[in-house]
């Protein structure tokens, strides 16, 4: 029985400090500066498979492609526009299906207020 506890409580102790790690680890990329792949990540969920992709038919989003990484930082002020700033005549808000979560959109902010790169 008490080697049954033992186990017991070394696999919840396991587990938490799984946990903590990897909640930390993620911390410490955002504070390196690694937005981009989570911008691509949004991006690619978001925008490039409903609308922004001609290379799999998608034409809705034309002229704004969003294939590439490169596509991603050249459109990414556009991007954060259309999802962080007021709507307008000129700035419709993406996506179309409903707005992103605030995670998101502090995700594709941060990343610009860095400079908006690949490596960023």
């Amino acid at each position: 029985m008490q080697i049954m506890k033992t186990k017991i409580l070394t696999g919840i102790a396991l587990s938490m400090l799984i946990t903590i790690y990897s909640c930390k680890k993620e911390n410490a990329s955002e504070t390196n500066g690694l937005f981009f792949p989570k911008v691509k990540s949004i991006v690619q969920t978001n925008c490039a498979v409903s609308c922004h992709a001609p290379s799999i038919g998608l034409y809705q989003g034309l002229p704004v492609i969003l294939e590439t990484d490169s596509d991603i930082v050249r459109y990414g002020n556009s991007i954060k526009a259309a999802v962080a700033d007021p709507v307008s005549f000129g700035n419709k808000r993406m996506p179309p299906s409903g707005s992103l979560t605030s995670s998101d959109i502090d995700v594709i902010t941060n990343w610009l207020d860095k400079g908006g790169k690949i490596t960023d």
